[in-house]
Formats: structure tokens, sequence, C-alpha cells
């Protein structure tokens, strides 16, 4: 149909009635859980929220799909098919036990800190980032990423953090209220967050960001290997360090033997003026790739992480979903020519 052409209402009509009641039962039910939610234990929340992961895992087959093609292209003979499928199984589990976990996240009061995690800092220079508390926290789905922005809050070190606006607007409101820990934050959308968040850090605050893998080449991004895979992932974190002089943090919430989260700083990412942006982007990942391989369930393996299949590559090599794409041949060869041997 060409843009002159009039839409069909017959057809059109009941598509937008069938959307506009599937918003509104999204919204009925994320209102329900962020009522009932707190009021349950804890212990229940997380039962629940592993049970709803495995009904996920069920009947998310294009999901599962992708996360057993995910593991045998990241991991190749190192696991075999059942033990791909237990990891897919847990990491499902996990997302579940993230997801309820956020809106149980009201109950945590600051002087429960204590009860829910436990501190680690790599280094002097790590401790010394986030006493200052002016940094670029960039961290990864894994383990428990939505309670880590609730934990830092807590002990004042809240942050601007950038998130994908919602295409039901009402639920973009209910996750910012959320994940904002009681003012102690300012989430924002993507659509101009690059000059908010360089006056926000030219202030003295600090930034989060999740370190994405699965960014259109034709956007500000940049090429890595990811467990050896070529993958297009954003430099914004790097371009914003570069511009304010603010250093890059790693963290992670990362499993504890007794059921809290580890809030992990690692040590801050040196960013040399005179080094190639692609390098610095792949030192930033190399921090995360070896926690993730020794605990794989904890990732959220059901994404496209790689999309793009490079030119001249065989095609089992990568996931069966990814697709050959110009865009990303073409970036792919200018970061072979400003970094030579990084992606050999």
């Amino acid at each position: 149909m060409s843009e002159t052409e009039p839409a069909a209402p017959t057809r059109d009509k009941p598509r937008s009635r069938g959307k506009r009641l599937r918003y509104r039962l999204e919204y009925g039910l994320l209102k329900t859980a962020v009522w009932l939610v707190p009021k349950l234990p804890l212990r229940l929340v997380r039962a629940v929220g592993s049970g709803a992961g495995m009904l996920a895992w069920l009947c998310d087959g294009r999901g599962r799909k992708n996360g057993m093609e995910n593991l045998r292209a990241a991991f190749g003979d190192q696991y075999s098919v059942a033990q791909r499928r237990r990891i897919l199984q847990g990491s499902y589990r996990v997302f579940g036990r993230t997801f309820l976990d956020l809106f149980w996240s009201p109950r945590i009061q600051e002087k429960d800190w204590d009860r829910y995690f436990t501190l680690q800092c790599d280094s002097r220079a790590a401790e010394a980032a986030i006493a200052k508390n002016q940094a670029i926290y960039v961290t990864a789905h894994f383990g428990g990423f939505e309670w880590l922005s609730i934990a830092k809050a807590l002990r004042n070190w809240g942050s601007m953090i950038i998130a994908q606006d919602f295409k039901n607007p009402p639920l973009t409101a209910i996750f910012r209220e959320l994940r904002s820990a009681g003012g102690r934050q300012i989430t924002i959308s993507r659509e101009g967050a690059m000059l908010r968040l360089l006056k926000h850090l030219k202030k003295g605050g600090s930034a989060a960001a999740l370190v994405d893998l699965m960014v259109p080449p034709e956007q500000s991004a940049t090429v890595i290997r990811s467990f050896g895979l070529c993958t297009s992932v954003s430099l914004f974190h790097i371009a914003l360090a570069r511009r304010t002089g603010v250093p890059i943090v790693p963290i992670l919430a990362a499993p504890g033997p007794d059921r809290r989260w580890v809030i992990r700083f690692f040590d801050p990412v040196p960013i040399p003026e005179d080094e190639p942006v692609p390098q610095t982007v792949q030192r930033c990942w190399d921090v995360f790739e070896p926690i993730i391989r020794a605990q794989p369930e904890y990732w959220l393996w059901m994404y496209k992480h790689w999309r793009f299949l490079p030119e001249g590559i065989a095609p089992e090599c990568y996931p069966e979903y990814a697709r050959p794409n110009p865009a990303f041949d073409d970036l792919l060869s200018s970061v072979k020519a400003e970094a030579p041997g990084l992606l050999s």
C-alpha cells in the first residue's frame, strides 16, 4: 500500500481495539503487581518469579530457540544439549525472579541494606570512585541487575539512568517510579539522553547504563568480540567519558553464598585519548565476559545478541537467526582499519 492510499477501516479498526485492550490489560496487571507484590514475603515472591520464569520457558518458543542457539555458538562443545537446556532454564528463572524483585523493592529500607546486599570493591580506585560518586557505571543483564540500581541509590550512589520507553506509555511511568528508588535517582528516555547526561555529569553527578549487544550498526555503534563472535554495541559510555573526564566503573550484582547480592565495583576502565574507541569498548566488555562464562545461567541468553553474520563467515559459526547485513559489514571493516588485530 502506498502512502497516498487510504487505510482499510474494516481491517485496522479491530486491530486497534485489540491493541487498546491489550494495553489496558498490561497496565492493570502491573498496577496490581505494584500493589500486591510488596505485601508478600520475599521468599514467596522469588518462588513465584522462578515459577513464572519456567512458564515463560515453556511458552516462549522463539526465545527458547534463540537461547539454545546462543549457547551453542558461544560455548561450542563445552556443554551438551541437555546442559545448555538447564542453563537456559536457569536464565529464565533468574529473569522471572529479577522482574518480581523490582516490584518488591519498595520494601527495602536503607537500614536493611546489609540484609540484601554485600559490597565488594576490586581496588582502591573503585572505592575512590564510589566514595565521590562521580562515575559512569556500566553493567550487563546479569544477576540482580534490577536491584543493582536500587542498592546503589540506597547507599547514596544514585545515578541518572537511561531506560527504553515502552510502546504502552503508562508502563514507562510505572517502571520509572520503581527504578527511582524513592526519588534517589533519575530515569530518562534515550531521546536527548546525551545532552542531559553531559549536563548532569559536568555538574558532578553520575550516570548508569546497560551494555547493549543489540545496537543497530547504523546508530552510534562499534564492533567488538563477545564470546568470540562479532557484535554491534553502543559506544555511548565511551563518548561520555571522553567528553567529561568522568571514569567508567563496571559494576555487577552477582549471587552470593548467603542469598545476598554481591554489589561488585570493578577497577575503573582507563580511557586513553590515543586509544581507538573500539578497543576501549572491548576492554569494558572483557570485564564482564569471564563472570558470565563462570555463571552462564545468570545472563539473559534468550535475546538475539549476535544478529549479524559477518561477510565470509560460515553460517554455522553464528546462531541460526544471524543474517548478513551490509551496514554491519561496513562498520566491521572500519573497525578493523581503526584497530588492527582487535577482531582477529
